[in-house]
């Protein structure tokens, strides 16, 4: 089976880029699968140079903008491919003034066999959570483009949770069985569960943006620390994504009424820095409003962090019984939550043991596997069409 992986692929990797260099080893490593071709774009996409060791794995580097040179490459490379995955999210790709436009215009009109095409879909945030700004109207304005005119076009849909899938039905209007579940794999390989706690650290790994809701879980820390006999600290790990008028005044005003709160910023952080902050916190809290999957969640459940999460989208999916669930508009509740977990070592050491159990249903193996079923079911189904 001959793959083309299209899909994002910048220098710093986190998210969606990471996720699909996380399947691409997957899929190159199998024995079913004779040859991996990565499509990348000149001047913006940069594989880890470790994925193309595998001598399975080529790598085509085409223009941005289209050239006849490069519309000829593409459509030798279709061509040659059983199929074709589309890792990347629908805007990544629809851009009119990118060569990748034209192409799917050949693939939606004929030109080139329908029967190929798989996507991948990560989330439905611009349609569920639309955030001001002309990237966000951008964004919503490609995906109705996708919606309208390309969405009956590919073989099959890969979503990454249920919730997504339900999405994809509800916006899309996408039949079920067009649609498949494919859920990540943590990047941490789940550890023990932990015994020793009493940092009175309450962490959030997340970039910062309204969607993700750090000023309720502001608001909701200085509630747990009035009624707290201990010293507590949130620690909060991400960039700076979206602007938050409202963040900084709120933090001014914390600190107005309880000079010694301890809410400390720590930015972007390299892995084996997040893995420490797992492994230090007595909590982890993710009260995000809308996610996809929900990577940062099942990553602390691994490192054997109890976890309080929202109890929206797909979170209670990820989740599962190893979590304190919480309507994420509440901040009463979310304080409430907090100090459930912070002031009772034998629940800390339970959910610990559940999170880990729970992590331990998720598997990068598991997800290559099932990512190659769906590979050769579209393959086989081409090759009837074109026999």
């Amino acid at each position: 089976m001959r793959v083309t992986v299209i899909a994002p692929f910048p220098q710093q990797k986190d998210g969606i880029p990471r996720v699909a260099e996380e399947l691409l080893k997957r899929i190159s490593e199998s024995n079913e699968v004779d040859a991996v071709s990565v499509l990348a774009r000149q001047g913006m996409d940069f594989i880890t140079p470790s994925l193309l060791v595998n001598q399975k794995v080529s790598l085509f580097t085409i223009a941005r903008f289209l050239t006849p040179q490069t519309m000829v490459k593409l459509i030798r490379l279709y061509k040659e491919s059983d199929v074709v995955l589309f890792l990347a999210p629908p805007w990544d790709v629809l851009d009119p003034l990118e060569a990748l436009y034209f192409f799917l215009l050949l693939i939606k009109y004929g030109f080139l066999p329908r029967s190929r095409w798989i996507q991948v879909v990560h989330d439905f945030i611009p349609y569920v959570f639309s955030e001001d700004g002309i990237q966000g109207r951008r964004t919503i304005k490609l995906l109705n483009t996708f919606q309208k005119h390309f969405s009956d076009v590919p073989e099959k849909y890969i979503a990454v949770s249920q919730s997504t899938k339900k999405d994809a039905m509800r916006f899309w209007g996408l039949q079920a069985d067009r649609v498949v579940v494919i859920h990540h794999g943590p990047f941490i390989t789940p550890k023990p569960p932990r015994h020793d706690f009493g940092s009175n650290k309450i962490l959030i790994v997340s970039d910062i943006s309204p969607r993700k809701n750090h000023l309720r879980l502001i608001k909701a820390f200085e509630l747990a620390q009035k009624r707290s006999k201990n010293s507590l600290e949130l620690v909060i790990a991400g960039y700076m994504r979206t602007a938050i008028p409202e963040l900084e005044a709120t933090l001014q005003d914390i600190k107005v009424r309880n000079e010694n709160s301890k809410i400390t910023f720590v930015g972007y952080l390299p892995d084996a820095d997040i893995l420490a902050l797992y492994e230090q916190a007595d909590v982890f809290v993710y009260p995000s409003l809308y996610e996809g999957f929900g990577l940062p969640v099942l990553e602390a459940m691994a490192c054997g962090c109890p976890v309080i999460a929202s109890n929206a989208s797909s979170l209670p999916e990820v989740v599962g019984e190893a979590a304190l669930l919480v309507d994420p508009y509440d901040v009463e509740a979310l304080a409430h939550a907090m100090l459930t977990v912070l002031e009772d070592d034998d629940l800390k050491r339970e959910m610990s043991r559940k999170g880990v159990a729970q992590a331990r249903k998720f598997s990068w193996e598991k997800a290559g596997e099932e990512l190659l079923a769906v590979c050769r079911e579209v393959a086989e189904k081409a090759g009837q069409a074109t026999s």
